[in-house]
């Protein structure tokens, strides 16, 4: 694997020198070096901070104990602090210096999963669980906090604590961004970072330009007339029609659409009737679709309908189309990405940071901050070198919280490379 600013970022490499020297080599390197030991001497906080958050999970728009307890960190540190957007929290550390504002952004929300993962602090919920990470985001975020308002005397400029509600859901970032976190200082650019269960541990991952698709959802019902099932030709049956549905859609994504430009379509959720010898009258079909391009998706949105349209027209049926468009794409700006990469490189060394070739389907409502400001997102690995990926969203998911001292650090770093580059 290639060190990513020489490989794919737009900028030559005479830009990313020039860069770098506009900034004090010495001076980075003693602030990383002082960031290093604040990670360091804050790690076992953290931990605690995260099994805290950890045993007690809570879903969407529900985060008011998460919440609470972010403030009451917040305000120990004597960082000035208030809610946003129902459970979300902001908070502000101001430089020594004056200079710009930079945003560092965690999601706080867990998941609707019985936790079976083996550890001590096993969620004591039931149902609820840090099954995504995001209890690490929120540690690690209040771990950077922690070590840049040490460092605060020092700081050319401002860092914005985005603690959001509801990424798994409808996501939490655009009511904050609403409610005005990006004013009041105006934030010139923001970052954040997610966990990566497929990753090694020490391995820092970034990606210039498109990261994360946009995960809209739809949900369809067919009707058709029931009957008995001995004499079908008295009905219409909508799970014939439902299964030709399904099976035309994903001809569409094979055969409609240009294979370099991503799409998916899943089914995820059929439903009808509930007695062997009877045809129901309807079907229920739900699913996700996930695209990198508009005009992908837009298309795709289009012929979804259409397919299901003539389907049902053909055989006397009507149907039910609700599409739910949901977050953007997450496009990384390539600026900022690079100065990820140069703050990565100066925490962690060069061979440790790597770039991500092809963009992932998953999604991140991090894209409302990338279209509002100049942003980039990253991933820390958490992958146990000589054990199995950690799968996101599963029941035994688990990761070593050691790596709080790397997510701490790096966000961190970031904030103040930003800030002195731009100073």
């Amino acid at each position: 694997m290639t060190t990513p600013h020489h490989t794919t970022s737009n900028h030559t490499t005479n830009d990313y020198d020039t860069n770098r020297q506009t900034t004090d080599r010495a001076t980075v390197t003693s602030m990383t070096t002082h960031i290093k030991e604040r990670a360091k001497a804050h790690l076992s906080e953290m931990k605690q901070l995260r099994r805290t958050i950890h045993q007690n999970p809570e879903l969407a728009h529900e985060e008011f104990k998460t919440q609470a307890l972010v403030r009451s960190v917040l305000d120990d540190l004597g960082i000035p602090n208030q809610p946003l957007a129902g459970t979300g929290v902001v908070g502000l550390i101001e430089g020594g210096h004056p200079g710009k504002t930079v945003l560092l952004r965690a999601d706080m929300d867990a998941l609707p999963v019985d936790e079976e993962a083996d550890v001590p602090y096993i969620s004591k919920v039931a149902h609820k669980m840090h099954a995504c990470g995001h209890d690490g985001h929120t540690a690690g975020l209040l771990g950077a906090a922690m070590i840049l308002n040490d460092l605060k005397d020092q700081l050319h400029g401002n860092v914005k604590l985005m603690f959001q509600p509801a990424e798994e859901t409808d996501g939490g970032a655009k009511p904050m961004i609403d409610e005005g976190i990006l004013e009041n200082p105006t934030v010139s650019a923001a970052f954040g970072l997610h966990l990566a269960g497929d990753k090694n541990k020490g391995e820092l991952w970034v990606k210039h330009g498109a990261m994360m698709g946009a995960p809209d959802e739809f949900e369809v019902t067919i009707t058709g007339i029931g009957g008995h099932a001995a004499h079908p030709h008295d009905s219409i049956d909508p799970i014939s029609l439902a299964a030709q549905f399904i099976t035309e859609i994903q001809y569409m994504v094979a055969r409609r659409f240009d294979p370099v430009k991503p799409i998916v379509v899943s089914i995820t959720k059929v439903h009808a009737g509930d007695g062997l010898n009877v045809i129901p009258e309807t079907c229920e079909i739900g699913g996700t679709l996930r695209t990198l391009y508009p005009e992908t998706r837009e298309k795709a949105r289009q012929l979804i309908e259409k397919n299901l349209a003539s389907i049902c027209a053909l055989n006397d049926a009507s149907y039910t189309f609700n599409f739910m468009p949901s977050y953007p794409p997450v496009i990384n700006d390539n600026d900022m990405t690079d100065v990820v990469v140069r703050a990565l490189s100066d925490y962690a060394g060069e061979e440790n940071v790597h770039e991500h070739i092809f963009p992932s389907l998953g999604a991140e409502d991090f894209a409302y901050l990338c279209e509002a400001v100049p942003s980039s997102y990253y991933n820390v690995g958490i992958k146990e070198p000589d054990g199995a990926p950690a799968i996101h969203h599963h029941p035994k998911f688990a990761w070593n919280d050691d790596v709080l001292e790397v997510t701490s650090a790096t966000l961190a770093q970031i904030a103040y490379q930003y800030l002195e580059e731009n100073s």
